[in-house]
């Protein structure tokens, strides 16, 4: 018996190394794509509920009025709160860039 437990610990194991994967940029896009999702949901949404009071006459009543005027302001807030967010990345990601290509050119090097 003891043989056998020496021999076992005298054994090696060949190891395969796994690649690490990260996923946090999967998690990235999954989160983008469903805030895509999310906002084109909610503009579709406020077109349908616009159409349907055109459709019915209902807009130019005073309470489909006031119901048309929201949805319309809803709809170029949530335009206006993507837009912003998007041009904020945007200037991030050159200024980023730029860095970069200063960096490799050689003139951020100390």
């Amino acid at each position: 018996m003891k043989k056998r437990g020496r021999q076992a610990r005298g054994r090696r194991t060949r190891r395969t190394w796994a690649p690490v994967v990260d996923l946090s940029s999967v998690r990235a896009q999954k989160r983008r794509e469903l805030a895509e999702r999310r906002v084109r949901s909610a503009l579709d949404e406020n077109r349908a509920a616009l159409a349907r009071l055109f459709g019915t006459g209902l807009i130019f009543t005073q309470k489909g009025a006031r119901a048309g005027r929201d949805l319309l302001s809803a709809h170029q807030s949530l335009l206006k709160a993507v837009f912003e967010h998007l041009d904020a990345q945007l200037a991030r990601t050159a200024q980023l860039s730029a860095r970069t290509g200063e960096f490799v050119a050689g003139r951020g090097r100390d």
